[in-house]
């Protein structure tokens, strides 16, 4: 687990008034937090055989630097401490985005500011127990209650307060056994998502051989290959006229991933709608054009629409293939990290508001074959290699899911577990 975990639904958690426990689980504590855990200090001092620089909350992995970067340089303030693998910290300054977490063990002999509170769990506590403690809602609305401060932003955590905030604590043999099963879920999520990053890299260069040619499909490869523009391809921006029809699909921004795929549909009723909204058919390939959209991602092949067009955000581009049988082709194109990257250069305005320019989609020249057939062909595999990478993503959301779950009920004693 990092040491720094950001929780961004901690915002959200907050609500107005206290925190509060329910009835005490039977057999557990219920117990100020401060019992359980001793503030340690270890300070970085002039006498050390190596030297060191100070670094800020917001830089090198939240202001934690391993003592491999930091060889041979000038100690410029006072106070900074080492910090030992299985510490548990708490950053004074970013706690209400849930910062916080357990020291791994490659940052072990690290330092940190005096931005964070360093803590070291009693034996009546177990460690990684603790970890899993600290993403619970509770746990991080006593943490924002035990901040000052007007902006949210730049609120100050009162560590000696929070100390004093009660947790219901089961007996520690079954912290040892939540912290057991949860640790199982967790090898799962992430042996899924290696799975998931090798799907992407192996998606990648596979796109990356079929559109330069490198590799041929087998039955294509004596075709004729030559350079095609997309606006040879697709029409970029057509126009596209309303239907008459009481209801279209309305695909804001935030309708589609950032993986090509769409969110959700909402059925809109037309005379709802003014005329500053992008139209689009069947079938059109949408891509966002406006900064960070474009760069991460967004956009989708807009299909399964139940009135055959749609309305969206004015940040879209609309591709329009001339041939149906390149539509898949058209949107690997357009998702491809050359398209996407080149793209990104390409882009014209001010900071905040960079747009890539239609242009740039129309002259985006590649390799392909003459062959329509062939092309299609092409699609199809990297329609294959795309399922492969979307139902890894579906697990691993799965199992996040399925273990947030499950941590809701272990750590609150709703679902007891045998010591």
């Amino acid at each position: 687990m990092n040491v720094v975990s950001k929780t961004s639904a901690f915002p959200a958690t907050v609500q107005p008034g206290l925190p509060h426990l329910g009835d005490v689980p039977n057999g557990w504590c219920r117990e100020p937090i401060g019992k359980h855990l001793k503030e340690i200090r270890r300070p970085v001092s002039m006498t050390d055989a190596e030297v060191f620089q100070l670094v800020t909350a917001k830089r090198a992995r939240g202001g934690i630097v391993p003592r491999e970067r930091l060889m041979g340089r000038e100690i410029s303030v006072k106070s900074q401490f080492w910090i030992k693998e299985g510490d548990f910290l708490i950053s004074k300054r970013q706690i209400v985005h849930g910062a916080c977490g357990l020291v791994p063990r490659e940052l072990d002999g690290a330092i940190v500011s005096n931005e964070y509170g360093v803590l070291r769990a009693c034996p009546s506590i177990e460690p990684r127990f603790l970890s899993y403690l600290s993403n619970s809602i509770y746990f991080q609305q006593t943490c924002f209650h035990s901040a000052i401060g007007v902006h949210i932003e730049k609120m100050i955590f009162k560590l000696d307060k929070w100390l004093k905030w009660k947790f219901d604590l089961p007996p520690l043999p079954e912290q040892k056994k939540i912290a057991e099963i949860l640790s199982t879920w967790d090898s799962a999520i992430e042996t899924t998502e290696k799975l998931l990053a090798n799907a992407e890299v192996q998606k990648r260069a596979l796109m990356q051989q079929l559109l330069t040619g490198k590799r041929r499909l087998k039955g294509s490869e004596g075709g004729k290959w030559r350079p095609f523009r997309l606006d040879e391809l697709a029409q970029i921006n057509p126009r596209t006229e309303r239907t008459s029809g009481n209801n279209v699909t309305f695909l804001p921004m935030e309708a589609v991933s950032n993986s090509g795929q769409i969110l959700a549909r909402q059925e809109r009723n037309v005379a709802d709608l003014g005329s500053g909204y992008t139209v689009f058919s069947e079938g059109d390939i949408l891509v966002a054009k406006i900064t960070p959209c474009f760069e991460n991602g967004k956009g989708c092949h807009a299909t399964d629409l139940p009135t055959g067009m749609g309305v969206g955000s004015t940040e879209f581009h609309v591709l329009r293939a001339r041939k149906r049988s390149d539509q898949r082709l058209l949107f690997h194109i357009v998702n491809s990290y050359e398209f996407r990257k080149r793209g990104e250069a390409n882009m014209t305005g001010s900071a905040g508001q960079r747009r890539v320019p239609a242009d740039y989609i129309k002259q985006f020249t590649l390799s392909l074959p003459e062959d329509g057939s062939v092309r299609e062909m092409i699609g199809g595999v990297l329609d294959d290699a795309a399922m492969i990478e979307t139902n890894l993503a579906i697990d691993v959301d799965r199992l996040k899911a399925e273990k947030l779950a499950l941590m809701q009920q272990l750590l609150t004693g709703k679902r007891r577990v045998k010591e």
